[in-house]
This record gives structure tokens, C-alpha cells and sequence, in this order.
């Protein structure tokens, strides 16, 4: 299913009416395609990135005295939270 000639001219003129009332949509569009390879780009590039973040959360955890083994990082996150909730009151 091949763009011809005539689908062409729609696309064409879709653009252009997009330029004549409304410019911003353009360029707001290619700004938000741009970020989106960035972020797929650093994504590929470091794929471990969310590993440091589990790491600090269990060294944050340790230093409370919480223990970590056999736990989810979302449960150690509430019991990080739950705890610096206590030493606030």
C-alpha cells in the first residue's frame, strides 16, 4: 500500500493548511518527536540505568535498618517511607 500521486497532494496540502493557521503545531511536533529518540537513544545506550536506582534504594534501606532480602522494590519503598513517617512525629 504505496503512497501515490494524489495521496501525496492531500498530505501536501494537510501540511501547508497546518502552517498557514496553526505554525506552533509544526514545530511543537518535531520538538516532541525530537525527545522521544533522545529518550529512546539514552535507553539503549544505558539500559541498566534503573539497577543504581535499586541499588541506592537497598543501601538507603540497610542504613534505616530495614532488611531487604526476598522484598520488591515498591515494598522497601513503603517501608522507607513508613519509617520516615515515624521519625517526623
Amino acid at each position: 500500500m504505496a503512497i501515490t500521486g494524489f495521496e501525496w497532494l492531500i498530505v501536501g496540502g494537510v501540511i501547508v493548511l497546518a502552517f498557514l493557521f496553526r505554525p506552533r503545531i509544526v514545530t511543537d511536533f518535531a520538538r516532541s518527536m525530537g525527545q522521544v529518540v533522545a529518550e529512546f537513544r539514552k535507553g539503549r545506550q544505558d539500559p541498566g540505568s534503573t539497577s543504581g536506582d535499586d541499588e541506592l534504594l537497598v543501601r538507603t534501606a540497610r542504613r534505616l535498618g530495614i532488611r531487604t532480602q526476598g522484598k520488591s522494590s515498591s515494598q522497601i519503598r513503603e517501608e522507607i517511607l513508613t519509617r520516615a513517617d515515624r521519625g517526623q512525629n
